[in-house]
C-alpha cells in the first residue's frame, strides 16, 4: 500500500504542463526525502509516461466539469519501499490492441533481452505515426526493473480509458 501522495494532477496535458509537473515533482521529492538516484529514475519514467499521453490523447477535449473519463491524470505515490507512477488517459479503441501488444512484448523480456530489444528497436527504423516505436515502454521497464501494468476500461463512443502503472523500488 502506498501511503504518501507525492503528486496528483488531473486535466489537459501539454508539453508545458509536463514541464510544470516535473518541477513540482522535483520540489516534492525533496520534501519527501527521495534519494537523488530514485528522483532521476522517476523523472525519466515520468517523461516517457506523460509524453505517451500527449501522443495518444491530443485529439480529445478534456472538460474538468464532466466526469466522462476524458481528462488525463497523473499520480505519484510512495511508501518506504517504492514509488509508483499511475497515469490514466482516454485512447481510441483502435489503439488498445497495439498498446497491449507493445507492453506485453516488453513485459515478456528479461533485463538482458530488454537491452537487446532497445538496441534492435532503435536501429530498425520502425516508428509509428505518433513517432514512437515502443522505446518509451522499454526504457521505463529498464529504468525501474519492474513489469509495466495496465488496464483498459470502455468509455462512451470510440474510446477506452487506459490506466498505466509502474513501480520503482527504493533500494
Amino acid at each position: 500500500m502506498f501511503s504518501k501522495s507525492i503528486l496528483s494532477y488531473q486535466g489537459p496535458l501539454s508539453f508545458s504542463t509536463i514541464d510544470m509537473l516535473l518541477s513540482e515533482f522535483k520540489i516534492a521529492s525533496q520534501e519527501h526525502e527521495i534519494s537523488f538516484k530514485a528522483y532521476k529514475k522517476m523523472i525519466s519514467v515520468m517523461i516517457e509516461a506523460l509524453e505517451n499521453i500527449t501522443k495518444y490523447s491530443d485529439q480529445l477535449h478534456c472538460k474538468l466539469t464532466d466526469n466522462d473519463g476524458f481528462c488525463p491524470t497523473c499520480y505519484i505515490n510512495s511508501n518506504t519501499k517504492a514509488i509508483e507512477l499511475i497515469t490514466s488517459n482516454p485512447v481510441k479503441k483502435s489503439d488498445v490492441g497495439p498498446l497491449r501488444t507493445r507492453i506485453d512484448s516488453v513485459n515478456n523480456q528479461n533485463s538482458e533481452e530488454l537491452k537487446n530489444l532497445f538496441k534492435s528497436t532503435i536501429t530498425n527504423g520502425k516508428f509509428s505515426a505518433q513517432g514512437g516505436a515502443g522505446l518509451g515502454f522499454i526504457e521505463m521497464a529498464k529504468t525501474t526493473g519492474n513489469k509495466l501494468e495496465y488496464t483498459f476500461k470502455e468509455l462512451k463512443g470510440e474510446f477506452s480509458l487506459y490506466t498505466f502503472r509502474v513501480v520503482l523500488d527504493l533500494r
